[in-house]
């Protein structure tokens, strides 16, 4: 009979081990160095750190995107991620780094550090399977580090012998940014490395993609983080309880008084000092801002959700970047936010018109689809059709101006028979009608929706819309406030505008190219250079903000519309083959028919 105690040590022995959340591994079992760390000695995770390690242990999560800035913490949330796969989760595993020298420092000044002064990372790493005496049977090198059941080996991104061969489970790919373009001859390191993972597909592999931002079109991060479902983290207002992620252009100091810097509220205004800021970010949550693909979860924090750093640490950095290498400097490690130095463009009504060229039905083959943008003022209507191509560009077809009031019915009915009756023939024998209309609800509200009202009765796609400046918006988002019956798109007008600027700046074949016709008159593009992108510093925050130039910007409003509400538009719906329709003698036949059996 067996001994009831010796069969409980066997039954503890062989039950599995007690499903641990990484966060909560991290901060009973992991201390952090006094040599890599400010604040050594047991890890405790600010608060927004723990959901970014938790979802390492998430079934529906495969990719993990972190665009966060310097001061964050994020080397910190990866070494708890590590060290929750070697004592929990064991597996195949690659850490890459930009360079050769960035992995050997990574693993000499951070990992191996780490991993000595945590007793439980220490009774793993550099052991294996193998127990023959005076051979602990496992790797402990600048290249590779063992434990029992499995290996943690690490890369550069240039090489990309360290990028292939063996399959891994859990990848680590950190400061992307900084990656090699091409890994030898063989192409993008991102691309080597998660083909080692194809193995583990659904089968509980992970890939962390971290890194702090670097220029728009250049940026790897941001490219990943807007595949994911973009989630910013926010704090409630402790005044009014309205929730929103610490937004720069809500920061506010005294001009050369950085030590004054204060954050508002945008729903109430209320002021929230240092210390608020802390207790609020004690009660902060993530929430998701995009629907995202399948499987990518990314994240994005600035400093000003930071427990390592504060209010005044940003408002210094911001007061002292004065060129424009200083402001990529700050928007990248500091916002976490993509930044171009020459991002201020300036774009002349002459060079823009010198440039234009015959636009004219029939079209090219390659338009995809055509959007319009309408936008309202006291005494006309003006609307711009944008073609889209298949290869990224965009070519303005045409832009007309309809004047009237708007207060009334009359130049509403001109844009109905306008957009009734305007098709757009290519060469390839197709005739298009307009994907989707955008229509300014911003003057003359009620008269704007009532028309939408009237186009969607009429089977014609029309979208409300209105613009909100602050460039961290959202290009397009839904209303959580209805006006009337109808729900209106948000356009983030000020990050179109930039884009729109960029695209206008874009040399010709480039992808965003944007075409203009050459039978526009001169005040076409006098509105489309109307604005500029220029900083202003309220109580010395430096705020930017598009002023106008020339006194009518429609033909730029119109252009900003109509590329925002192609967010809008299902490519593959319109690409996908339509089913031929019955002529009405055949509906008659049939319900002729049906009418008689």
């Amino acid at each position: 009979m067996i001994d009831i105690e010796l069969g409980m040590a066997w039954r503890r022995a062989l039950a599995p081990p007690p499903a641990t959340a990484p966060s909560a591994f991290a901060e009973s079992e992991i201390v952090l160095p006094g040599s890599a760390n400010a604040l050594p000695g047991p890890l405790r995770l600010a608060p927004y750190q723990r959901e970014l390690v938790d979802a390492f242990a998430d079934p529906d999560v495969e990719i993990i995107v972190l665009m966060l800035s310097a001061q964050t913490g994020k080397s910190i949330s990866i070494d708890a991620m590590l060290g929750y796969c070697i004592a929990c989760a064991p597996g195949p595993m690659l850490h890459v780094s930009p360079t050769g020298s960035r992995s050997e420092d990574f693993v000499r000044d951070r990992f191996d550090p780490l991993v000595a002064a945590s007793a439980k990372l220490r009774g793993l790493v550099g052991k294996g399977q193998d127990k023959r005496k005076g051979n602990s049977g496992g790797a402990n090198s600048l290249a590779a580090k063992s434990f029992p059941g499995g290996q943690l080996n690490f890369a550069s991104s240039f090489k990309a012998d360290e990028l292939a061969a063996r399959a891994i489970k859990y990848l680590f790919l950190d400061e992307i940014d900084r990656f090699a373009h091409s890994a030898g001859v063989e192409g993008d390191p991102i691309r080597l490395a998660i083909k080692r993972t194809k193995t583990y597909e659904g089968k509980g592999r992970k890939i962390v993609i971290v890194s702090t931002p670097t220029s728009r079109v250049g940026s790897r991060i941001n490219q990943w983080y807007l595949r994911g479902d973009q989630r910013k983290f926010t704090v409630k207002c402790s005044d009014c309880g309205h929730r929103a992620p610490l937004a720069f252009e809500n920061l506010r100091w005294d001009e050369g008084r950085p030590e004054t810097a204060y954050l508002t509220c945008e729903e109430c205004g209320a002021v929230h000092d240092e210390q608020r800021r802390r207790a609020m970010l004690e009660t902060g949550a993530w929430e998701a801002t995009a629907e995202g693909e399948p499987g990518i979860r990314s994240y994005h924090l600035t400093e000003l959700a930071s427990k390592f750093s504060s209010l005044a640490s940003v408002a210094r950095q911001a007061e002292d970047a004065k060129t424009p290498e200083e402001k990529q400097t700050f928007y990248n490690l500091s916002l976490a936010q993509v930044y171009d130095a020459a991002s201020e463009v300036e774009l002349s009504s002459s060079e823009l018109q010198d440039r234009a060229e015959p636009i004219k039905p029939p079209y090219a083959s390659s338009v995809v689809y055509v959007t319009a943008g309408v936008d309202v003022q006291r005494d006309r209507l003006e609307c711009t059709f944008l073609a889209h191509h298949d290869d990224g560009t965009y070519s303005v077809l045409n832009h007309v101006k309809l004047m009237g009031d708007t207060s009334g019915p009359i130049v509403w009915r001109h844009l109905d028979g306008l957009l009734g009756s305007t098709t757009f023939p290519t060469t390839d024998g197709r005739v298009l009608s307009l994907a989707v209309t955008a229509v300014d609800t911003n003057w003359n509200a009620d008269m704007g929706i009532t028309f939408v009202s009237e186009q969607r009765r009429k089977s014609r796609p029309t979208i409300a819309v209105f613009g909100r400046g602050g460039f961290d918006r959202m290009p397009l988002r839904r209303s959580a406030q209805a006006r009337g019956q109808m729900t209106r798109m948000i356009v983030g007008v000020d990050r179109v505008k930039h884009a729109v600027q960029q695209q206008l700046a874009t040399a010709i074949g480039e992808p965003g190219y944007i075409r203009l016709p050459d039978h526009l008159p001169p005040e076409y593009f006098e509105g489309l250079a109307s604005e500029q992108l220029r900083v202003r510093y309220v109580k010395g925050a430096p705020r930017h903000e598009f002023h106008r130039v020339v006194r009518r910007n429609e033909p730029f409003d119109c252009l900003v519309y109509a590329m925002a509400i192609a967010g809008t538009v299902n490519v593959k719906a319109l690409n996908a083959p339509k089913e031929p329709q019955p002529s009405i003698r055949e509906l008659a036949a049939k319900l002729n028919a049906a009418h008689n059996s």
